[in-house]
């Protein structure tokens, strides 16, 4: 475990990632980074259905719903918990677009039913910000009949450990400064966990071997896995779902089978 926080702390380093990203571009390695720079899988999926675009707004005020309805979407949803912010209303009159925008948590049914179903559903920068992911994957599967495309930060393998995971929040000073980005504020990384934040804080911080059994649990297939040192890009199919392993109340299994469950 001791290379991994050092091969952690190198790859945060401010200066060894500016050296990282110089070869990458020089040997031609771009990853999970270099398709949401581009857009290139909402050009590629947007078009001809429905899409959903999940956080919508904190630094790219709707950009990204934007790109989906220039990709030909038939119906694009913007949705985020804050407020459509100044730039979004402005960009959205500049090019007289008929993105719509919901303001809700889309955690909530009272959110997923007026966004309803979409053929596509984009969400990025938001897992890593719920204290429940697995909820949130399940919310996300409710709305969606065909392609989820998830942007989310992860973090590089644990050595020998499939699915492993970090929760941010309570961590000590010594241990928040191994998963310092650099990257500006990271809220319960950069300093202690602020509950008046909310959904500002950073929770999880998931490996991709984590994010695809999770996705696969809530009812996804991953077709498409690009994954970086701390970003991963799932693009998955809906499946159907034998049980549904939602928290919350549920129907005690009835018949025979169900005396197991009871014992």
């Amino acid at each position: 475990m001791l290379f991994y926080k050092l091969r952690v702390l190198a790859l945060n380093h401010p200066f060894l990632k500016r050296i990282f990203r110089k070869l990458n571009k020089i040997f031609d390695c771009g990853g999970a980074d270099d398709l949401f720079d581009n857009g290139t899988l909402i050009k590629k999926y947007a078009g001809g259905g429905s899409f959903a675009d999940i956080g919508a707004l904190w630094g790219i005020d709707g950009g990204n719903s934007f790109l989906a309805e220039e990709s030909g979407a038939t119906r694009v949803v913007a949705v985020d918990v804050y407020p459509a912010s100044e730039k979004f209303i402005a960009e959205k009159a500049r090019r007289n677009s008929k993105v719509e925008f919901i303001e809700g948590d889309v955690n909530l049914a009272s959110t997923t039913g007026k966004i309803g179903e979409c053929d596509v559903v984009f969400c990025s920068g938001v897992l890593y910000h719920t204290p429940d992911p697995f909820h949130l994957l399940t919310r996300l599967r409710s709305i969606c009949r065909g392609t989820l495309i998830l942007n989310t930060a992860s973090i590089p393998e644990l050595p020998g450990i499939r699915n492993g995971a970090v929760f941010y929040p309570f961590l000590s000073d010594s241990q928040r400064k191994i998963w310092n980005r650099h990257i500006g504020s990271q809220k319960a990384i950069t300093g202690p966990y602020e509950p008046e934040s909310g959904y500002g804080n950073w929770f999880w911080g998931l490996t991709p071997s984590t994010l695809g059994s999770m996705l696969r649990l809530a009812g996804f297939e991953v077709m498409e896995r690009y994954v970086s040192p701390f970003r991963s890009v799932m693009v998955c199919r809906a499946t159907r779902l034998k049980f549904e392993a939602a928290s919350g109340e549920w129907t005690t299994p009835k018949g025979a089978d169900s005396l197991k469950f009871r014992k």
